[in-house]
């Protein structure tokens, strides 16, 4: 029985310890803190999905210095099957789960620990045509990319 907690021994047993759920705090400090950052955070999560759901009126879509098509295939991968705002008891536990797990809420990152969809910038054409001007070098040098995928045509 011991050779298999050795590492090192090919029939190693990865023993998977699972946690058990927190209790509710019912409100602590770190959750009153990191409340208006987490309402923030999934007013966002909620406006994606509009914009998401309506590719008509914002037909591009940025993530990080590549400009795509709201319909590619990336940002369908990247984008949740089903986005439900939490509520009640589920809202407490979500908002519980990321003020505890992580301290630092205000970070660039926050938003992405609550679910990597929130790095999509969904916009309307008029404004992918600004957001190319601000990822344009003053010699006209693109600092973005098209992607491959969709081929999308500049706005």
């Amino acid at each position: 029985m011991t050779h298999q907690l050795d590492p090192w021994n090919p029939e190693h047993l990865k023993l998977e310890v699972e946690r058990e759920p927190e209790e509710p705090c019912g409100g602590c400090i770190w959750c009153h803190e990191a409340k208006p950052k987490f309402d923030r955070v999934l007013d966002g999560a909620d406006y994606l999905r509009v914009s998401y759901q309506d590719p008509e009126q914002f037909s591009y879509t940025a993530t990080g210095n590549y400009l795509h098509r709201t319909t590619c295939s990336y940002v369908r991968r990247r984008m949740p099957a089903d986005h439900v705002r939490p509520e009640g008891e589920a809202y407490a536990r979500a908002l519980q789960k990321w003020a505890h797990e992580h301290h630092d809420y205000n970070s660039p990152e926050a938003e992405e620990r609550y679910s990597p969809h929130l790095r999509l910038y969904i916009m309307s054409p008029a404004r992918a045509r600004q957001w190319i001007a601000e990822n344009t070098g003053p010699r006209g040098g693109r600092n973005y990319r098209l992607c491959k995928e969709c081929r999308p045509s500049e706005p």
